[in-house]
């Protein structure tokens, strides 16, 4: 018999495109249901949408997960994200630094995303949030997270990654 696969494999170009998804998806959320001629939009629309942006986040998580299960990410716990998130344990704000590990650990096992849409004048630059919550031994999590800039810090990640092992 020949074997057909082998195990499991995603690779960087694959995260990569699954980046891209996350970060095209976020930018459009914040102008599509906010800032667009879209503006009676329907709630099967929303859902649709909701559907997409968190199926396609759940697969970038878990295919970052393989490549660190399988040694490609071999210095992921030295990259820090900055600025991608704030973290609450049990309505109590923890500082930290976020690892693209903790991160993806986060997507996986949240329980719940959500994304406000708010009217472009109130953003003023400023990057909108999606907030994922959990628990975890019995506390409650919530973290607020970029996307735009955890897929940016992801595709930073990436080209270091071939940079240096070319």
């Amino acid at each position: 018999m020949q074997e057909i696969f082998g195990k499991h494999r995603q690779d960087l170009n694959e995260v990569r495109r699954l980046c891209l998804i996350c970060h095209g998806l976020d930018l459009t959320s914040d102008k599509l249901f906010s800032d667009s001629t879209y503006n009676n939009s329907s709630e099967a629309t929303k859902v649709a949408f909701q559907n997409l942006v968190s199926g396609t986040l759940l697969n970038l998580a878990v295919s970052i997960r393989i490549n660190i299960y399988q040694g490609i990410f071999q210095e992921h716990e030295r990259c820090h994200l900055t600025h991608c998130g704030f973290y609450y344990d049990d309505e109590k704000l923890v500082g930290k630094d976020f690892t693209i590990k903790d991160v993806c650990d986060k997507i996986i096992h949240a329980e719940s995303i959500s994304k406000e849409a708010l009217p472009p004048e109130l953003l003023r630059g400023a990057k909108v949030v999606m907030q994922l919550k959990g628990t975890h031994q019995g506390r409650r999590w919530t973290l607020d997270l970029s996307i735009e800039l955890f897929t940016e810090a992801v595709l930073n990640y990436l080209d270091d990654i071939e940079t240096n092992h070319a």
